[in-house]
């Protein structure tokens, strides 16, 4: 799979609930063939029937002045609530491998003037992330595209602040109307035995996403 198709946030994931569509294009590798579509398909409002994202923000409890990674960050779906919740005096880097969605990004967070968010341009292989400059790592339908996750952990691992969390979001290991074929799926189970294997401890678990588990990890110092 190409690098971009790796790291991207979710067109490649989402087919919305209620739309019928072939079993062949349940889950595409690579996103629409125009920017324009790729965001169409991220900010389509049928997502919020299910991504809840306004529940998501508040069961992470950010903080005024906390700096996040929003890792995969598309159209700055959950960018700019990042933003908003963490106030002109915290910081969201908005982190993605396509050029062109951190291009969107920028020109979304001017016009809501959200002066907290920085784009971050990463490689398929790399966050791009200073070592301990976040307080909350946060992926969400993505870590299932990043090969080599066992190399991939550590890099997120020192890239938090003592203290830090990793939140990560992804469908559940079933049948489902949206998200990718099951043979690209993470299970939850594999998943926190992944995390654990690269020191992260898992500290809370939610279960109100009907179709992806949401779990948050800390990393003991």
């Amino acid at each position: 799979m190409k690098a971009r198709a790796r790291l991207r946030l979710a067109a490649a994931v989402l087919v919305f609930a209620g739309q019928a569509l072939p079993a062949q294009v349940a889950h595409q590798h690579h996103p629409p063939h125009s920017g324009s579509e790729y965001i169409k398909a991220l900010e389509d409002p049928s997502r919020a029937e299910w991504q809840k994202p306004e529940e998501v923000v508040r069961k992470l409890e950010l903080q005024p002045g906390q700096v996040i990674a929003d890792l995969g960050a598309g159209s700055g779906y959950f960018t700019v609530r990042f933003a908003r919740a963490v106030g002109p005096t915290g910081k969201v880097f908005a982190i993605d491998v396509d050029p062109q969605m951190l291009a969107y990004v920028a020109r979304r967070a001017k016009e809501e003037r959200l002066d907290n968010v920085q784009t971050v341009l990463a490689a398929s292989n790399d966050p791009k992330l200073a070592p301990a400059s976040v307080d909350l790592i946060f992926i969400a339908n993505t870590l299932h595209h990043i090969a080599d996750r066992e190399k991939y952990y550590p890099l997120l691992a020192r890239a938090l602040k003592p203290g830090g969390r990793f939140a990560n979001i992804d469908f559940h290991k079933r049948p489902l109307p949206v998200g990718p074929p099951i043979g690209m799926k993470i299970a939850e189970s594999d998943m926190i035995k992944e995390a654990q294997a690269a020191g992260f401890r898992l500290v809370r678990e939610f279960d109100f996403l009907k179709y992806q588990y949401f779990l948050v990890f800390d990393r003991p110092i």
